[in-house]
């Protein structure tokens, strides 16, 4: 069964709800009068991506929130967690040679870091950003394949544990070390423009940057939300979509995860950004795609990456130990067919659901 939600304002969103509701009161009065019953959406970029959120505005309920709003609420996570941001606070930690005051998104992101670090038996480690720039995956362009020796040399300075929290400042144990909370942040992103929706009063809404999604309520009475699960397509572009399946997503979080977008080829081989924290390397792994369904974004995003490092068996095993993560693994498989091109794996919170259920029937009668 899925979990409950909590309605819950986190600590290190209140600063940001604080501000922006400073701003609201100043926009309230030449506000334009509230829609009845309509689905307001607003697109816009943030961290790399897009984003969408959409909004159900009811003729008593709150008003929508202007684009002004989220942009400000999404250039604050951005100027504490971003790698690309020279100026972010998550930069100025990376740069510094011991320890650095940092924010409360910081060590929301440190700490939900460490767990998932731990469950997936450190395969999933923000520390790895050195061997991530020095791949191309990074800020910087791309300046080639990185020659064994400085592979073996950046390896020194990964590995989480490494790292720790004393007071309100973020410590490191070698000058050099870095962290990268890109394959968290997004989520944590989607998660406080949520809490900033219904800090507004908002019980019905969806929001999206770069494929990560928080859905609370309904799109219409009786209508959930409805998300896709992509197929796994190489194409760096992501020209080429095509969607594996579809499902309802009540009161929950999904995060996905592949190695399909973000790769190049070097001597006929797959570079893809999944690292493996033991060898420095790119992950040659046999999990194509990771989409995990739980209670918030944040941890969706992790345990999506961590079941592409893990591997096929390694992430079943590990998912299995957490039955409040609820996932949908896509794998390579040794005789692919038209009918068959990928096996497939379901949590059974997601595989006893009639939608999974009826789905898995459609695909056995084509």
């Amino acid at each position: 069964m899925f979990p409950k939600i909590r309605f819950l304002f986190p600590v290190d969103f209140q600063p940001i709800l604080w501000m922006i509701f400073g701003w609201a009161l100043g926009l309230a009065a030449c506000s334009p009068p509230k829609p009845s019953g309509e689905l307001w959406a607003l697109k816009g970029s943030t961290m790399g991506t897009t984003y969408l959120v959409k909004v159900v505005i009811s003729e008593k309920g709150p008003q929508a929130p202007s684009a002004f709003q989220l942009d400000s609420v999404l250039e604050r996570v951005n100027a504490s967690l971003s790698t690309y941001l020279p100026t972010s606070l998550l930069s100025r930690f990376n740069r510094c040679t011991q320890c650095y005051q940092v924010d409360s998104m910081i060590i929301r992101n440190f700490k939900a870091s460490q767990q998932v670090h731990q469950a997936s038996s450190g395969a999933f480690d923000p520390s790895v950003y050195p061997l991530v720039q020095a791949w191309g995956f990074g800020p910087q362009p791309r300046a080639g394949v990185p020659d064994s020796a400085l592979v073996r040399s950046l390896l020194s300075l990964v590995g989480l544990e490494q790292f720790r929290l004393q007071g309100d400042s973020l410590c490191k144990t070698t000058p050099g070390q870095m962290l990268d909370f890109s394959a968290i942040a997004k989520g944590y992103g989607v998660d406080v423009v949520g809490w900033y929706l219904e800090s507004l009063g908002h019980q019905n809404y969806l929001v999206e940057i770069g494929g990560e999604v928080r859905a609370r309520g309904e799109k219409n009475p009786g209508q959930p939300w409805t998300v896709a699960v992509e197929k796994p397509i190489d194409d760096p572009s992501g020209v080429q979509r095509d969607y594996l399946l579809q499902f309802p997503l009540n009161n929950l979080s999904m995060a996905s995860s592949g190695n399909y977008r973000n790769f190049f080829m070097h001597n006929g081989q797959k570079m893809a950004h999944t690292l493996q924290v033991s060898t420095g390397y790119p992950t040659p792994t046999d999990v194509l795609a990771a989409t995990v369904v739980t209670e918030n974004c944040m941890m969706a995003d992790a345990y999506a990456t961590a079941c592409m490092a893990l591997g096929w068996k390694e992430a079943i095993v590990m998912l299995e130990k957490h039955p409040e993560i609820n996932a949908i693994l896509v794998g390579s498989t040794q005789n692919p067919s038209p009918k068959a091109p990928y096996r497939l794996y379901a949590t059974p919170g997601l595989r006893d659901d009639p939608f999974y259920q009826d789905w898995v029937a459609g695909q056995r009668s084509k």
